[in-house]
């Protein structure tokens, strides 16, 4: 199991991955599968397999700024219908799958610890440099991030 999410994230990398107009996406493709069980119509199951397309060519696409704005335009349409519950920004930032996340501890001041995507060794980085790139100590593969 672990080979075959070190290839899934090895796959990931660069690829726009999930967001919220995705999880829509996926919901309504349930419904429909639902409401097919029990009214049987071929064109529902052509709908259904329309939108996983749409969910799995997003996922994968590479154009990352393309998918945000799509994702961006969709939560600003959301928050209209929701009384303004779910703008933009206030989330949870979206980072591309694959690449590394920070630690969830303390370390020192001006520092911060990433975790390798490529063997999940952990490093230190000085917060504040920008756009840097990473070598690993461990496995000694290369990956950049913005700190």
């Amino acid at each position: 199991m672990n080979g075959f999410r070190q290839w899934l994230s090895r796959l990931m990398i660069g690829r726009y991955g999930n967001d919220e107009l995705n999880r829509l996406l996926l919901i309504a493709a349930a419904v429909l599968i639902i409401i097919g069980i029990f009214v049987p119509r071929h064109w529902l199951n052509v709908v259904v397999v329309i939108i996983l397309a749409i969910v799995y060519a997003r996922m994968f696409s590479r154009n990352i700024p393309k998918r945000q704005e799509e994702n961006r335009k969709y939560l600003e349409m959301k928050s209209r219908f929701t009384g303004g519950a779910a703008r933009p920004g206030q989330g949870k930032p979206q980072r591309p799958a694959g690449t590394a996340r920070p630690k969830k501890q303390k370390v020192e001041e001006g520092k911060r610890i990433y975790i390798c995507p490529h063997c999940k060794g952990s490093l230190q980085v000085p917060v504040g440099a920008g756009k840097i790139r990473i070598t690993c100590p461990h496995c000694g593969k290369t990956f950049e991030e913005i700190v």
